[in-house]
């Protein structure tokens, strides 16, 4: 057993007399303080489990967040919370755990608990004792469910023992690199995309080699509701009698091709309905949606609350791609989700998916204009000569860093709660400040001195990661009244600017607060604000 999470965990051997609830898991401590991983060091102590191993599955399985799964292929369980557990799975689980079916559903404490005295039973079933990681690897693949046996060797080599082997660095968890040797069979990886250079062929037999005339007119995108491996896998197998012509890791590192883009991919049960689409192309009405479109699967769940730079990035070059093959106009009547033109059943890819950053980025990789946004590689105030009124330049940025902010009159302060840090890309100038959500006012606040009554515009900048969540940014003058607020979600449109509001500061000092309010679930980062007079 290793210190995975920066704690000292004495791991107990599984044993039912050894049980725990929901409240004591939390050890005493308030809610409020409770990190948003503690919970996986407190399973591991339970079940025996390493936690490096609940970490690097929950991690493969939902990125950490907890998800309510559905059903995306028929005859495939949807997964379940933070451990992406199955619902084939859950019935022995919750026996195993002793806790009611609906804390092991909704409760981060309780899916963790019960994942991991699952993976446990398993483990005893085998004789596996807890300190000898590599013989886990069995457990790692009957969990993941995967019937493809390429696709369940992919699964434990190339994800969860990936993740174990290259660490894993974020805010408030961290994994150090260890040599890992899976007792699994190494998979067969074979390099042939048909129509991406770059995609993994992994031939799907589900699809239809004709699309009776028509060429591909649109782009539908869609979520797995699982596992990248588990995708991939389930859509190879005959039985499943659905596919789709691509499926994207979760960070966007990896491409899988499963069906030549001249084919039908069997990814849509609908055919095209003008009424679903705006009015658009209504000629196309009633013909199959597999006839008239190109299927791109994406690792995740259309319930997630944010999605990985690395995978939209790389889903906008594959679309970009398909639109540029086939002629199909990039906006959003040619590009679209699985829930807009199947919605009786389908919701993906959610409320969540960035679209108007999405279409954005499949513009700027096709060249259709040049990319916005900052490099960020330079700080502290821009725009020229100070306006003779404000006595500040037009535009200029507070940044993070103090040294960059040489004005007297921009400044940042941060709370004891805050922490300063480089570990995601991105960032403006030298780094940022974090904190973790709290049921606390604690605030990071961008302070700003004017001569005059000044309507800026106000920007922010900020890393965009998985374990981001909604950040509320609020302007108050120098008697603590309020001038504005706006909630973003910054598990998206990182590296670039992001507008907050046009708010007008009255001449003194003022400043723009980002408060760390919350539930525990998730970090808020201050990096750096534009302000730009407003026109």
């Amino acid at each position: 057993m290793r210190n995975g999470l920066l704690i000292t965990l004495f791991v107990l051997s599984a044993c039912q007399d050894q049980l725990l609830t929901i409240d004591p898991l939390a050890r005493g401590e308030e809610a409020s303080d409770q990190g948003p991983h503690d919970d996986y060091a407190a399973a591991a102590r339970v079940s025996g489990v390493p936690v490096d191993l609940l970490i690097a599955i929950s991690h493969v399985e939902t990125r950490m967040q907890m998800v309510d799964g559905h059903v995306e292929f028929d005859g495939k369980a949807p997964s379940i919370g933070l451990m992406g557990l199955k619902e084939t799975q859950l019935a022995e689980a919750v026996r195993l755990s002793g806790l009611d079916e609906e804390e092991v559903r909704h409760t981060r404490a309780g899916n963790i608990q019960a994942t991991a005295l699952l993976l446990a039973a398993w483990a005893d079933d085998e004789g596996i004792g807890p300190n000898d990681l590599d013989a886990w690897a069995p457990v790692v693949a009957r969990f993941s469910d995967i019937q493809h046996e390429e696709a369940a060797s992919e699964y434990v080599h190339y994800e969860v023992f990936e993740l174990l082997s290259e660490g894993l660095e974020l805010e408030d968890v961290v994994l150090p690199p260890r040599e890992v040797a899976p007792n699994y069979r190494a998979p067969t990886r074979l390099k042939d995309g048909r129509n991406d250079a770059y995609a993994l062929w992994s031939p799907s037999p589900n699809y239809t080699s004709t699309r009776y005339g028509y060429t591909p007119q649109y782009v539908v995108i869609h979520t797995c509701e699982g596992s990248y491996s588990g995708c991939w896998g389930w859509l190879s197998n005959p039985a499943a009698g659905a596919s789709a012509h691509y499926v994207v890791n979760d960070d966007g590192s990896e491409v899988r091709q499963l069906v030549d883009e001249d084919h039908r991919a069997w990814h849509v049960a609908a055919n095209y309905d003008c009424n679903n689409n705006d009015g658009h192309e209504c000629n196309y009405s009633g013909i199959t949606m597999n006839t008239l479109s190109v299927g791109i699967e994406h690792a995740g769940y259309a319930s997630q609350a944010s999605w990985s730079p690395g995978l939209l990035d790389r889903s906008a070059e594959l679309t970009c791609g398909i639109t540029e093959r086939h002629n199909i106009p990039r906006d959003s009547y040619h590009i679209f989700g699985h829930g807009q033109i199947q919605p009786w059943n389908r919701t993906d890819p959610g409320p969540n998916w960035p679209w108007a950053e999405y279409l954005d980025d499949v513009q700027t990789a096709c060249g259709d204009h040049g990319p916005t946004g900052s490099t960020g590689s330079t700080g502290g105030t821009t725009g020229g000569t100070a306006a003779p009124t404000t006595g500040l330049p037009g535009s200029f940025v507070v940044d993070s860093n103090n040294g960059y902010n040489t004005s007297a009159r921009t400044w940042i302060d941060v709370g004891s709660a805050w922490s300063a840090s480089a570990n995601v890309s991105g960032y403006y100038n030298t780094g940022y400040w974090w904190a973790r959500t709290a049921a606390s006012s604690n605030l990071a606040s961008f302070h700003v001195e004017t001569d005059a009554d000044q309507c800026y515009t106000v920007e922010a900048w900020w890393t965009s990661a998985w374990d981001r969540t909604n950040a509320t940014f609020i302007a108050y003058d120098a008697s603590d009244r309020e001038l504005g607020r706006t909630t973003v979600h910054q598990g998206s449109n990182g590296a670039r600017w992001n507008h907050l509001g046009d708010w007008t500061f009255p001449a003194g000092a003022n400043r723009v607060s980002l408060s760390r309010w919350g539930n525990g679930d998730g970090v808020v980062v201050a990096d750096a604000l534009r302000f730009t007079e407003c026109d």
